[in-house]
């Protein structure tokens, strides 16, 4: 990450919901993307054991809406990659109601400012699109983004992650 992006954990103020929740709540709709996604088993083991082996606890949230069809996608992706993997090591937080401003003009954030949670329009977030995935490590600190879809799929853009920064 750039050592200029100084985003922490605890700059997260709103609510979040459990990945139990979001399936409690949005089952019907993102049911298809959660029982369809087949994450690689090899790279879900890669990252339980670095993990382990370094002794990591890795704390992810995501910020997005549930009108927005990436999102629909790829939460319900990287819960079920947190499930299977059934690591105390990973804590995961879904923190919705991202809301666009319609009438924003260019060169503003896109996002509304009432109607949405304050991280997105909070600068230290850099909020450009959602699904955005943030991930810290135990000391709280960013250690790494997917923005809206994965370079190649989620669990191997956080594989490169955390290979990145350990």
């Amino acid at each position: 990450m750039d050592a200029n992006y100084n985003l922490r954990w605890d700059d997260l103020v709103s609510p979040t919901m459990s990945p139990d929740d979001y399936l409690g709540m949005y089952k019907e709709k993102i049911a298809p993307n959660y029982d369809t996604y087949d994450p690689k088993s090899e790279i879900l083991e890669k990252i339980e054991n670095l993990l382990i082996k370094r002794n990591e606890k890795l704390k992810i949230v995501a910020l997005g809406a549930d009108w927005c069809p990436d999102c629909n996608r790829n939460v319900p992706r990287m819960i079920k990659i947190v499930q299977i993997m059934k690591n105390e090591h990973v804590d995961f937080r879904i923190l919705y109601g991202i809301m666009k401003n319609a009438l924003h003009k260019p060169g503003e954030i896109i996002w509304h400012k009432t109607r949405s949670p304050p991280e997105a329009t909070n600068p230290r977030f850099n909020l450009k699109k959602v699904p955005t995935f943030y991930f810290f490590n135990k000391d709280h600190e960013l250690i790494g983004m997917i923005q809206e879809n994965p370079k190649k799929s989620m669990e191997e853009d956080l594989l490169e992650i955390l290979e990145s920064n350990y």
